[in-house]
C-alpha cells in the first residue's frame, strides 16, 4: 500500500511541475534554455509514465499515461513559444503515437501472463516511447509545426533507440 503512496506524491509532483511547464513565460530563454526546458520535460515525463507501469492492473496504463504525454506536449510547446490546446496535444500523440496503442495492449497481455516480467518490460517501453514522443514533439514546434509524420517517427525511433543504447532507465532505480 505504501507503494500506492509514493506513486500517488510523484505523480502529484510531477503535475505541479508540468503545470509550471505549461503555463510559465518562455519567451526570454535562449535556444539553448528552451533545449534545456526541453529535456528536462522529456524526463519528467518519461519517469512519470515508467512509474505507473507496474500497476497490476492490465490495459490501466493506457489510460494513465497518455495524459501525462498530452501533458508533456502542451509543456514543450509552451517553452518554444506555443499554447498548444488538449485537442492538438491528443493530435500530436496520436501523429507519433499510432504504434502505441499495439504496444500497449502487448504489454497488457503480457501482464495477464506473466505480471512481473509485463511490468518490468513495460517500464523501458513506456519510459523510452515517452522520451521519444517528447523528442518529436520538440521537432514539430522546432519546425515551426511544418514537420511530416515521417520526420517525427523517424525520430522517435531513433531517441528509442539512442536512450536505450546508453541505459538511461537505470536512473529509476
Amino acid at each position: 500500500m505504501n507503494g500506492h503512496f509514493t506513486l500517488a506524491k510523484h505523480l502529484k509532483d510531477h503535475w505541479n511541475q508540468m503545470r509550471e511547464f505549461i503555463t510559465a513565460d518562455y519567451n526570454i530563454l535562449d535556444e539553448t534554455e528552451r533545449k534545456q526546458k526541453t529535456a528536462e520535460v522529456r524526463k519528467l515525463s518519461a519517469v512519470a509514465a515508467a512509474a505507473i507501469v507496474p500497476i497490476p492492473i492490465p490495459f490501466a496504463d493506457i489510460w494513465t499515461i497518455t495524459p501525462i504525454q498530452i501533458i508533456m506536449v502542451r509543456a514543450i510547446g509552451n517553452i518554444h513559444g506555443h499554447r498548444p490546446s488538449v485537442k492538438t496535444a491528443i493530435e500530436l500523440i496520436t501523429v507519433v503515437g499510432g504504434g502505441w496503442l499495439g504496444r500497449q495492449t502487448f504489454l497488457a497481455l503480457l501482464k495477464i501472463g506473466l505480471p512481473v516480467a509485463g511490468g518490468l518490460v513495460g517500464v523501458g517501453v513506456a519510459y523510452y516511447w515517452t522520451l521519444g514522443m517528447g523528442k518529436a514533439a520538440e521537432l514539430y514546434y522546432l519546425s515551426g509545426m511544418k514537420s511530416s509524420k515521417l520526420q517525427m517517427k523517424a525520430v522517435v525511433e531513433e531517441e528509442i533507440k539512442r536512450n536505450s543504447s546508453i541505459g538511461e532507465p537505470k536512473t529509476l532505480i
